[in-house]
């Protein structure tokens, strides 16, 4: 990454235009065809307008990733620490995720083609900081205990909840490849789904 100083509202600005070109070329025609040329050539740019913001093309994709994912976070944030209860919790985390995708489509679309294309020198797949699934399941499975013990939700073990943790999240993580697939998808229609599937597979019996 180049450095940390605080950047100027030019050099932000051009920043956020070379992540949008470069957005906009991985949505709509794969990671493999997003060369800095062609986003500089998108940006209507030199190429070393790119290399004097983004140290590499690494540099650029490891930026793009954060940005989502910290602004999700951002969004998210607020709504869930309304919540007063561990249904209400993950109700609306199911809702606002899949919100947020709805605001930030062609980004996710983008940042999904980069998690399972981008490779490292070694031709592994690329480690993204912003990308913890696993803590992200561990928070689903507390709440889903916290559901047990408010009255709400079934018995689980640790490992059932667990299942259901992961599953929840596998299927709005599996919803940005119907983004790309599918243009006129109902979003909202989608995100209720979701929820009353959860309500099921969570509900005491």
């Amino acid at each position: 990454m180049k450095s940390q100083k605080k950047l100027s509202f030019i050099e932000e600005a051009r920043r956020n235009q070379i992540m949008t070109c470069a957005i906009e070329i991985i949505s709509s025609r794969g990671y493999a065809q997003a060369s800095l040329a062609q986003i500089a050539k998108e940006a209507g740019i030199s190429k070393g307008v790119i290399s004097y913001h983004f140290s590499s093309k690494d540099d650029l994709i490891e930026q793009i990733v954060s940005d989502l994912y910290e602004s999700g976070s951002t969004f998210m944030t607020p709504y869930l620490a309304a919540q007063t209860t561990a249904l209400g919790w993950i109700n609306t985390y199911i809702e606002k995720n899949v919100l947020f995708m709805k605001s930030h489509r062609k980004h996710v679309i983008a940042v999904t083609e980069i998690i399972f294309h981008a490779r490292d020198e070694e031709g592994k797949p690329r480690h993204f900081r912003n990308i913890d699934t696993d803590a992200t399941i561990n928070v689903l499975v507390k709440m889903l205990h916290r559901g047990t013990m408010e009255g709400d939700f079934r018995e689980f073990t640790d490992f059932s909840a667990r299942v259901l943790a992961a599953t929840i999240r596998s299927a709005i993580d599996g919803l940005s490849f119907q983004l790309a697939a599918s243009l006129d998808l109902d979003l909202d229609a989608y995100a209720k789904e979701l929820v009353t599937i959860f309500q099921m597979a969570a509900r005491k019996v």
